[in-house]
């Protein structure tokens, strides 16, 4: 099993993909929190229910508006969402991030089934599906989290340990708290990070692709 994860995770291909994959599901968490204002006295909750009424809002309107409410466990929420989604977009305290990411990710995928979210659950299936990649990415080395007496031996990646994935995902991060804290706007948010990570990854093709 390690020689077949070995020549698995030794595939340039692979590597990049788990790269961008935590870029991509770390920022749409650091990004909600901003996006839903999480961390607001009540969440930006009348975007989400347009101030209709409890009695007259849907089962999924009704979670959001108790949880929105609620105060204390909306920023819970928001809270947990950012460090899970800083750890993963950091790189190199990803496998943690991968932890948290994976416990969250599915209270909110079992959430939008319980109550009928219509579509949500494809997403959230899908963003599931991610994180479970990512633990098995890295399954080797939170395999002693378990047994005691397993020994993880570090595997050296060509691309994915290079410390140019790290300030690369510092980059992301900060243009995504400043434009959070001085102009949240959902499309900058978008199209942003994705220019960042396009304009990093031709770099990185350019002058780091086959260097060892």
């Amino acid at each position: 099993m390690c020689k077949l994860l070995y020549k698995i995770r030794d595939i340039k291909g692979l590597q990049i993909f788990t790269i961008y994959l935590r870029y991509l599901i770390g920022g749409a968490f650091v990004i909600s929190t901003f996006t839903l204002n999480k961390f607001g006295q009540y969440g930006d909750i009348n975007k989400l229910t347009n101030k209709i009424p409890i009695n007259e809002l849907p089962p999924a309107g009704v979670l959001f508006r108790v949880l929105a409410e609620s105060g204390t466990y909306w920023h819970f929420i928001g809270l947990s969402q950012l460090i899970s989604g800083i750890l993963l977009m950091t790189q190199r305290f990803s496998r943690l991030g991968a932890i948290f990411y994976f416990v969250i990710i599915l209270n909110i995928f079992i959430i939008t089934i319980a109550f009928d979210f219509q579509g949500t659950p494809k997403i959230t299936g899908l963003m599931l599906l991610a994180g479970l990649f990512l633990l098995l990415w890295d399954i080797e080395a939170l395999l002693p989290l378990i047994f005691n007496r397993y020994k993880f031996e570090k595997q050296s990646l060509q691309i994915a340990d290079r410390k140019y994935w790290i300030y690369l995902g510092l980059v992301m991060l900060i243009s995504i708290f400043l434009m959070g804290i001085f102009y949240p706007s959902f499309y900058l948010f978008l199209i942003v990070p994705f220019l960042e990570g396009l304009v990093g990854f031709i770099i990185f093709a350019i002058f780091f692709w086959n260097k060892k």
